[in-house]
């Protein structure tokens, strides 16, 4: 298996975060159909920013040039 490096890493958590953030706004629109879906969407959504989560903790540094992962998400 490849290595992924942690600026990819970084550029695919925020691609990710956002995501879920655009589907759960959708989620309290009056013009939803399908909650459900949906909510199934964000799941898997939520499951793969824990997968990336993982792997970018694993190789952070505390005092590297990148950010912490809360801070990422907590934007």
């Amino acid at each position: 298996m490849s290595k992924i490096d942690n600026i990819t890493l970084m550029m695919a958590i925020q691609a990710v975060n956002e995501q879920i953030k655009k589907y759960e706004q959708l989620l309290t629109s009056e013009t939803l159909r399908d909650a459900a879906e949906i909510q199934e969407l964000v799941f898997s959504y939520e499951k793969a920013l824990e997968a990336l989560r993982l792997a970018y903790e694993a190789n952070w540094v505390q005092d590297g040039n990148l950010p912490a992962y809360d801070a990422l998400v907590n934007s």
